[in-house]
């Protein structure tokens, strides 16, 4: 057990005892208390429940609803010692649940999808203040502080199975149209350039037995123009690299996409549906195996589900890693490593 589940479980043992403490001062001195007793066994109840069902958040809430009964209706009592460290157990608890609901989350990287960006195993950090301030467990905007860019890495809530959440990167933005010719992404008919860059051998695990496999497969480096990508004149190289060339002023993102599958010539997938307002077309980088805008027919992902944008690897556990089992651990490189 890691120190953050044995300071969790420290919590509900001192949260219990504070619970019977309540009820039996409540009880000493109910002909002093008269009806306020029954606010303070109920809040002591509520305790009792949260601190058994394991929501922290929850618990939290219950323990500065007692709390403030105890100060209320029994401060003429002696204050147990192990009370100030309760209270500040409860206060370090509801910061950090709202730090998650606002600021940034944890979430951690089941698949190779986004290999060799993410890895399974990875755990990464979520800004989810990059776009928007929303209200915690719905897609209501409270205020709008940007919008994903081309190249941005994102985790979102996916349309079609909204109670899972899915990691990948944009490629389109409203007005796009995304179409892939020999394993190349065009974005409104422009190729965005990639060169290779050898073989890469890449560990995966299946969700389901929980056994690694590798595969090899050839790994680029593409680039993202960042602007408006205009049409070309023509289909010209000319005319074709004077529009990359004009949208990426704006900025170009650079990282690294894998091909597994063995490239055919005149191969397609789209193109695609022109990407709505209010959405953004998403890839995974290990393009032959991720479930993504190209799945079961393409679909968007909406702007209101998005959480927000991946920015680092604070933590990965997996094959290839140090002090663990099996030729797993922790992977060393890989922590605190900014996500491109």
């Amino acid at each position: 057990m890691g120190e953050p589940a044995r300071r969790l479980d420290r919590a509900r043992a001192d949260a219990l005892r504070f619970a019977r403490d309540a009820r039996r001062l409540a009880a000493r001195h109910r002909r002093r208390l008269g009806k306020a007793r029954e606010e303070i066994e109920k809040a002591a109840a509520d305790v009792e429940t949260a601190a058994g069902g394991g929501d922290a958040e929850r618990l939290s809430g219950a323990l500065q609803r007692l709390d403030g009964l105890w100060d209320e209706h029994l401060a003429f009592s002696r204050r147990p010692p192990w009370r100030e460290y309760l209270r500040s157990v409860g206060v370090a608890v509801a910061a950090a649940l709202l730090v998650r609901a606002f600021v940034v989350e944890a979430f951690q990287i089941p698949s190779g999808s986004m290999v060799p960006t993410l890895l399974v195993g990875d755990h990464i950090l979520v800004s989810k203040l990059s776009y928007a301030v929303r209200l915690p467990f719905t897609h209501l905007r409270l205020a709008t502080l940007g919008a994903p860019r081309r190249g941005d890495v994102i985790v979102f809530e996916n349309p079609r199975e909204p109670w899972r959440d899915y990691v990948k990167r944009v490629v389109g933005l409203p007005g796009d149209e995304i179409e892939i010719r020999d394993q190349v992404v065009y974005v409104n008919g422009v190729p965005q350039p990639r060169t290779p860059e050898g073989d890469l051998t890449y560990d995966e695990r299946n969700e389901q037995t929980g056994g690694w496999s590798s595969d090899t497969c050839r790994r680029f480096r593409e680039a993202l123009a960042r602007g408006e990508l205009s049409r070309p004149a023509s289909e010209l190289p000319a005319d074709v690299e004077a529009s990359w060339q004009a949208a990426a002023t704006a900025g170009v993102e650079t990282h690294e996409v894998l091909q597994c599958r063995r490239a055919r010539l005149a191969l397609r997938e789209g193109p695609f549906q022109v990407v709505s307002p209010g959405h953004v077309f998403v890839l995974g980088d290990n393009r032959d195996r991720s479930a993504d805008s190209r799945s079961d027919g393409g679909w968007q992902v909406p702007l209101d589900h998005v959480r927000g944008r991946a920015t680092l690897v604070f933590w990965s556990w997996g094959k290839g890693g140090v002090g663990g089992r099996a030729d797993t651990g922790v992977r060393l490189d890989r922590l605190f490593k900014p996500i491109e």
